[in-house]
């Protein structure tokens, strides 16, 4: 596991990162970038909309707002072709290029969502996601363990229904829940698990991007599958990034986001010669971004540190 390595819980800057893999060599054109994830069993989420920016120009989200556009999301019926349902968004007041619903519904597991987008004189954007069905658990053992001990936390579940016949495609994530607005830096550096202490330095790195580390794209084959079709799935210890209380969630994702993480995993393993970068895979008409989904289990655990390294974590 590596920190901050989801999107699920850390936003993409997406207008930089796609136009960073365009292989051509002429400067394309400016696009409206889509940014928004739906999770199962929740409200419709907002959605972000800016451009990209050329490759030797900063990229500010404020000032690469898309203003002005008409958006809306479709709960299509279960042929994938008609509307059932439709929200209308409206830009916020409070951040540019952010579009919220006034009264979101909850998202469906296993329903199709379509987003339109027509920005001002502009072709329209669009772009579909099939939720994942969600997630069922049915036990959690050793809810509090003690760090690198046998006795890890381990989750027992149910897998969704596969809609295609590519494998369910899991992010495992660990988020610490220790107060990092009001506890001082060296209590939380005190409560670094040994693999996180050992390699924090202060002028390069900061706690709070290690408050959730994950596990990055898993598939079904990671995990022990049980004679009811259950999966077992233990928490690794270099998942753990602080001692004391966190949140551990279990995350299924669309085929949209598969595409765009395995792709970016791609570009980031590197070996590639100039100009044969491959592009990052999404599924946007008239645009570039994420239009995405996954549906997601969380519990509390607590992680004590073992006996040759307990200190107090706390003022």
């Amino acid at each position: 596991m590596r920190p901050r390595c989801w999107p699920l819980l850390a936003p993409f800057l997406l207008a930089v990162s796609l136009l960073g893999c365009d292989t051509t060599a002429t400067q394309p054109e400016s696009q409206v970038v889509v940014e928004a994830y739906l999770q199962a069993d929740a409200p419709l989420p907002t959605i972000r909309l800016t451009r990209t920016v050329g490759a030797g120009e900063a990229y500010v989200p404020s000032e690469a707002a898309v203003r002005g556009a008409t958006v809306a999301v479709d709960r299509l019926a279960d042929d994938d072709t008609t509307t059932r349902t439709t929200t209308v968004y409206s830009e916020t007041d409070s951040v540019p290029g952010v579009y919220a619903p006034r009264r979101p519904p909850v998202v469906e597991p296993g329903a199709t969502y379509r987003l339109r987008v027509d920005p001002p004189n502009e072709a329209r954007l669009t772009a579909t996601t099939t939720v994942p069905d969600a997630i069922t658990l049915l036990e959690l053992k050793n809810d509090t363990a003690t760090y690198q001990s046998e006795d890890q936390p381990t989750f027992v579940v149910e897998p969704p229904r596969r809609p295609t016949e590519r494998q369910n495609v899991y992010i495992f994530s660990t988020t610490s829940l220790l107060d990092f607005d009001r506890l001082p830096a060296d209590t939380l550096r005190r409560a670094l698990a040994p693999l996180y202490r050992d390699g924090f330095g202060p002028n390069a790195d900061s706690l709070r991007d290690l408050q959730t580390t994950s596990s990055g794209l898993l598939n079904e084959a990671n995990f022990q599958r049980n004679d009811n079709g259950s999966l077992t799935i233990e928490l690794p210890w270099l998942g753990v990034a602080f001692f004391g209380p966190n949140e551990v969630a279990i995350n299924v994702v669309d085929d949209n986001y598969y595409d765009f993480l395995r792709s970016r995993q791609a570009q980031q393993q590197g070996g590639f010669s100039p100009g044969e970068i491959p592009n990052v895979l999404e599924h946007v008409e008239g645009g570039t971004g994420l239009f995405g989904s996954y549906a997601r289990v969380a519990r509390p655990v607590f992680i004590r540190p073992p006996d040759s390294l307990r200190r107090p974590i706390g003022p």
